[in-house]
This record gives structure tokens, C-alpha cells and sequence, in this order.
């Protein structure tokens, strides 16, 4: 292969288009090498190892998020506009998404994203010592639910068609005498799309907020006992 100059941004970059892909594998040295006409060595002369290069494109993910959401927003509308484009650029990146969800990067996608959601509840009227705890609830379950469904991305389409199906067969057919609840919403359960989820996800974690935000202080005469 001949040389070329290589950067780390060039080697994110490469692995992005390569976990968009379908029919994307494992993102080794080999098939980045390949993707970028050069040695595999080479990719490992910019990472010191797999994690740092998982992270940094994990990271590279966030900022694309990020700069997803439109200007304009109130700050509920922002981080709400957040936590899809992190789901959506999570599953249309599975091998990176499943995996990264659990994770810190440490990367300037991270902490801008941190900053970003900091700053909205501020803005939304969250008290100062409520902040952080919020941030971190809103930041871990939206990470939660992205990695999740990059998770069922990656598994095949038989796979995900039995799933499904398990609504229909494995539920529909429980006994109603020892699962009499499940008898009696199983066609509701079925019928739930994961954008339903996602959505009433995002209301429940917005009411949340709002709750918190609007709780009187102590000691400002409001509160009651």
C-alpha cells in the first residue's frame, strides 16, 4: 500500500463511514487500513490501543448529535432534540453505539454535549445543586435507551422478526389464568412502536425536569409542611 498521510480526525472519519454501513463488521486495524489505503500500522501510530480509537470515534458520534439539533429551541426542546439525535446517530452507527453507551469518551463531543445540557437546565430554571444530578439522570437513561436500540440494530432481520413476534406467539398464547395482565393488554404491548417509547421516554424525563424546576425552595415562605 502506499503512504499517506494519516491524522486521527482522517482515522475517526474513516471509521464513521464505516460503522453507517449495513453490512459493517468489527472496526479492526485491518478493515481501517483497507478503507484507507494504507497499512494497519499505521491507524495504531495515532490510537494506542482499540478502546482509545473506540472512544474517540464513540465521541465523534456525539458531536454529530450535537450539531444535529436546530437552533432556536427553549431549553426543554433542546435537550429533548438532544436525546434523538443521540438515539438516532447511535443506530444508524450500531457497532459504535452499542458499545459506547455504557462508556465516558473524554473527548470534546462528550464534554460539549455535557455543557450543552447544563447550560438548558440552568436555563429551564433547575436549582444550582439539582444540576448535576439532573444532567446526569437525563444523560444516563437517553445513553440507556440508544445503546439498547443500537444493540437489536445489529442483530439480523430474522432475529429482530422473532422478537417481535413473541408479542403475538410467546404472550398472546401466556394463559390468561396465570397471566391474567398480560392476557389482557398483550394486543397494546404489541402494537407499541419504538418511536412510542422513545417519545413517551423523553415526556417523562421533560415532566422531570419541569418538577424539579418548579419545586418551591425551602425557607421562601411557599413550601408546605
Amino acid at each position: 500500500m502506499s503512504r499517506r498521510l494519516l491524522s486521527p480526525a482522517m482515522i475517526v472519519d474513516a471509521a464513521v463511514a464505516i460503522a453507517a454501513r449495513p453490512d459493517a463488521g468489527p472496526l479492526t486495524g485491518r478493515v481501517l487500513g483497507d478503507e484507507l489505503g494504507v497499512d494497519r500500522s499505521a491507524v495504531w501510530r495515532h490510537f494506542p490501543d482499540q478502546d482509545a480509537l473506540l472512544r474517540a470515534v464513540g465521541d465523534r458520534l456525539l458531536e454529530l448529535a450535537l450539531a444535529a439539533v436546530p437552533d432556536g429551541l427553549d431549553p426543554e426542546r433542546r435537550m429533548m432534540a438532544l436525546a434523538r439525535a443521540v438515539v438516532a446517530t447511535f443506530v444508524d452507527h450500531p457497532q459504535i453505539g452499542a458499545v459506547i453507551a455504557s462508556r465516558t469518551t473524554q473527548g470534546p463531543g462528550e464534554l460539549a454535549t455535557v455543557e450543552f445540557t447544563l447550560r438548558a437546565l440552568r436555563e429551564a430554571g433547575v436549582p444550582h445543586d439539582q444540576v448535576g444530578r439532573q444532567q446526569r439522570i437525563l444523560a444516563d437513561t437517553v445513553l440507556s435507551y440508544a445503546g439498547m436500540r443500537a444493540g437489536r440494530a445489529l442483530l439480523t432481520d430474522e432475529i429482530r422478526r422473532r422478537d417481535q413476534q413473541a408479542w403475538m406467539g410467546t404472550y398472546a398464547t401466556a394463559s390468561a389464568q396465570t397471566h391474567p395482565a398480560i392476557a389482557d393488554h398483550v394486543h397494546a404491548l404489541a402494537a407499541v412502536t419504538d418511536d412510542e417509547v422513545l417519545e413517551g421516554l423523553l415526556a417523562a424525563l421533560a415532566i422531570a425536569v419541569r418538577t424539579v424546576a418548579e419545586r418551591p425552595a425551602e425557607g421562601d415562605g411557599h413550601a408546605t409542611r
